[in-house]
C-alpha cells in the first residue's frame, strides 16, 4: 500500500510503479468508483457497463448507463 496527498487543486498522483503495472500512460482515462465508503482507481475499460457489474457497485443498470453518458 502507497499513501499518497491529494493537493489543494483536488489532485493525486498515482506512484509510476502502480502505472506500470496496469499499463498506464499520460492521457489514459481512469475511471472512479465509489464502493461503501471507498475509491477506486482504475483505467477506463473497453466496457465500463460490464467492468462495474464486475466490480461488484451496487446500482441498477440504468444508473450504470446515466453515469457513462455524463462523460
Amino acid at each position: 500500500m502507497m499513501k499518497s496527498k491529494i493537493s489543494s487543486k483536488g489532485q493525486l498522483v498515482i506512484p509510476k510503479y502502480l502505472r506500470d503495472s496496469v499499463d498506464m500512460k499520460p492521457g489514459d482515462k481512469v475511471v472512479i468508483v465509489k464502493v461503501d465508503d471507498k475509491l477506486m482507481v482504475m483505467k477506463k475499460p473497453k466496457d465500463p457497463v460490464n467492468t462495474l457489474v464486475e466490480t461488484g457497485k451496487k446500482t441498477s443498470m440504468k444508473n450504470i448507463r446515466r453515469k457513462i453518458k455524463e462523460e
